[in-house]
């Protein structure tokens, strides 16, 4: 039976059911909420909108873990969390194949016109020229950011005769090598030699707006963006500028900085550009496993287990 604490749900389309079903060791009572605060709650169920730091912190006096069913952990404060003891976790891998198939589909889409010349075919045109596709075999697929997802990204581009490129400090070469791809040094050489550059790097202080002007100005005269990461990666008005200007081929995006976006969204009107509901990671499977993945971690936090998705081990 409940012991009087709770967890809170601040996910509208959060299935409760599946909740209470993996949270029903821990003895809590779980609610739908639109705030992080109370004083008898001791975990939180979130999603990538929600927050969770040192302000809610002050509202929530015994809490105890939180879950984000996301691979990104850009709403959570890791180090506040850890420093007031309470665990914090994340999903990562439940969607790894989607992301990667997704993004491989925006790259193809993109070096062979597929869409473009779709929407060209529906205005009444007839001109395979209007937007010569290229061939795929021998392209350069520039993979910036090469953990689960870049690594599942490059093995796939390769098998398709693509040369890949990739570029994370924190990653060795030997493991780029094993995904059939070379390791650069550098964010600029991996830009310069690239037809196509793709973004999964996580969200950070140190990643935003890190395809800034000078980055995309860096890209060859023609060559593709895609981002299926987080929007705040890319310096938008930037990227709007390169593509209204010719200099990009176009840019396939599964996330903006506002989602859905508000009518007067730019990038709504930017040539060439491929726009997706942030659907990459979606499959029923996947669906299931970013829900059931999360609620399973708060349980074995509240539970005294540690767990499988912890991003910090929390002072005590």
């Amino acid at each position: 039976m409940p012991d009087g604490r709770r967890v809170l749900v601040l996910d509208p389309t959060w299935p409760l059911d599946w909740a209470a079903e993996d949270l029903r060791e821990a003895g809590v009572t779980i609610e739908r909420a639109e705030r992080p605060e109370g004083e008898d709650v001791v975990g939180l169920l979130v999603c990538p909108d929600v927050a969770v730091g040192a302000a809610e912190l002050e509202r929530l006096p015994r809490l105890e873990a939180v879950a984000t069913n996301s691979t990104g952990f850009d709403n959570l404060d890791v180090e506040a969390l850890a420093a007031a003891g309470v665990w914090c976790s994340n999903v990562a891998g439940y969607c790894t194949d989607e992301v990667a198939e997704h993004t491989v589909a925006l790259v193809l889409a993109l070096l062979r016109g597929v869409v473009e010349l779709d929407d060209r075919v529906r205005a009444g045109e007839w001109d395979v020229l209007a937007q010569p596709p290229r061939r795929v075999a021998g392209a350069v697929l520039g993979v910036a950011g090469f953990g689960r997802i870049g690594q599942a990204v490059a093995s796939r581009a390769h098998a398709l005769g693509m040369v890949v490129v990739a570029y994370d400090p924190l990653v060795p070469a030997a493991a780029a090598r094993a995904a059939g791809a070379e390791h650069v040094a550098s964010l600029p050489e991996l830009l310069a030699r690239s037809d196509c550059v793709t973004l999964h790097l996580p969200l950070s202080r140190e990643t935003e707006g890190l395809v800034d002007a000078a980055a995309l100005a860096a890209m060859r005269p023609g060559a593709y963006l895609v981002n299926c990461a987080r929007a705040g990666l890319v310096d938008q008005d930037a990227l709007g500028e390169a593509l209204a200007s010719g200099h990009l081929g176009g840019a396939a995006l599964d996330v903006l900085p506002v989602e859905p976006p508000p009518p007067g969204e730019p990038a709504l009107g930017w040539p060439r550009t491929i726009l997706n509901p942030h659907a990459a990671w979606y499959s029923a499977e996947a669906y299931e496993l970013a829900y059931r993945l999360a609620a399973r971690d708060l349980a074995l936090a509240l539970t005294g287990g540690e767990p499988a998705g912890a991003l910090a081990r929390p002072a005590r």
